[in-house]
């Protein structure tokens, strides 16, 4: 609901700004001599209200600060102060109960005696800072008008929705190609004119038949591109079939981002990911199926089976130091990226491993010791071997099965081979 009144006070001001799931602010001081004075915009705003806000109770107050107007809603104040020199007789009657601050500063307040904010106005600003926390005089500052408030500016979700019907029926991809062309290059004006991006686009294509058929263009990255679109729209159709004609065209985008030019300064303690040109990625999975287009995931486990993943490339990269932590030990300790799932075992020939040829330990071991809280626990000695046919290898041996089966000499495994 509260989103549903600040939609309807854009017609009032273009700086709304929602405080909770109860109130919210409006600038209004730039439209008083457009609308004709504060009267007529609360009428306004009043007249536009969803209904059941209408019938209920609601506050409007009005003050040169916006903690201050907040802070005379809540308690039901129901008036309008023009000057911020009258913020003080005003709100002076007020209890310190009212104030939107921490619990633990109210108690403190009550027991020095300051049960309203005429007790608060005869304090020194620097005295309320050493004994209350800078926090409390800089909101007392901002009730009283005298420290500027920078508040969250609240915007509409987007939705942005285009269609172009054609006179004659479009038969060949040439022909949508070119009426998808318009509807793109309006769309990167929309985004390029709002500063967003997107990563999906819907196009549904009405047929003559009474019959819709859906497109959906999805990207890596976030984009504006309509080049890159129009690109990405081509494979797909490219790849169809068209049963009838084509007479009209609707583009659909739900899903925005804020658009993050490239460059400036880099975050500290955590690596930047750098932005590659994913256009042939985008490419195959438009012409394959973003399902079909895969790529590694790294995850923290010890275990070299549940260390990566499979994921679909348009599955975001996580931003935590973990996958960063777990990525540089994986580099570190080289191991390869292709691993055999299951493990082939290695047979032993004259007391030597066998693989194709004899083998040759070139570095090791490095005992990985996790899971144990499981039924099968993982305890292993890893190696590096090489056979005469040049093939680089990653072994290892089972020290689980070795303890429980002496005797048996299948305690050795491939792994994986390095590139």
């Amino acid at each position: 609901m509260i989103a549903a009144v600040a939609q309807h006070c854009q017609h009032v001001s273009d700086y709304i700004s929602l405080d909770g799931e109860d109130a919210l602010v409006l600038e209004v001081s730039r439209s008083l001599r457009y609308f004709g004075g504060l009267s007529r915009i609360r009428q306004g705003i009043e007249s536009g209200l969803p209904t059941p806000l209408r019938q209920g109770d609601f506050v409007q107050a009005v003050a040169p600060s916006a903690s201050a107007s907040l802070l005379m809603a809540r308690s039901g104040f129901e008036s309008a102060i023009s000057s911020p020199d009258d913020l003080r007789s005003r709100l002076g009657s007020m209890p310190v109960s009212a104030l939107a601050i921490d619990l633990r500063v109210r108690r403190k307040l009550t027991k020095c005696g300051l049960f309203y904010l005429r007790d608060i106005w005869r304090l020194p600003l620097p005295e309320l800072r050493i004994r209350f926390g800078r926090d409390f005089s800089e909101y007392i500052e901002q009730c009283l008008g005298l420290r500027p408030e920078v508040r969250h500016r609240w915007q509409p979700a987007h939705d942005y929705r285009t269609g172009i019907e054609a006179d004659h029926g479009l038969h060949s991809v040439q022909q949508i190609l070119s009426a998808c062309e318009q509807l793109l290059c309006e769309l990167e004006s929309f985004l390029r004119k709002n500063h967003l991006c997107t990563d999906q686009l819907v196009f549904a294509m009405d047929h003559a038949a009474h019959h819709r058929e859906t497109i959906t263009v999805n990207v890596r990255n976030p984009e504006r591109s309509a080049q890159l679109f129009l690109l990405l729209l081509e494979t797909q159709l490219s790849a169809m079939r068209l049963d009838s004609e084509v007479y009209a065209v609707t583009l659909h985008v739900r899903q925005f981002t804020d658009f993050k030019p490239a460059g400036g300064l880099a975050q500290k303690r955590r690596p930047v990911p750098q932005q590659q040109n994913s256009q042939l990625l985008d490419t195959l999975a438009a012409r394959l199926g973003s399902q079909s287009v895969q790529r590694l995931r790294l995850q923290q486990d010890y275990c070299p089976e549940f260390a990566t993943r499979m994921v679909s490339y348009l599955t975001p990269l996580p931003e935590d130091t973990a996958v960063d932590y777990c990525s540089s030990s994986i580099t570190a300790h080289q191991n390869p990226c292709w691993l055999l799932q299951p493990p082939q075992p290695l047979s032993v020939h004259n007391q030597q491993l066998y693989y194709l040829s004899p083998l040759t330990l070139l570095r090791g071991p490095r005992r990985i010791e996790t899971r144990w809280w499981q039924d099968q626990g993982i305890r292993r000695d890893y190696y590096v071997a090489a056979n005469v046919q040049g093939h680089l290898l990653w072994i290892y041996q089972d020290l689980t099965q070795k303890i429980q089966t002496p005797r048996q000499q299948t305690h050795w495994y491939l792994h994986g081979l390095f590139g």
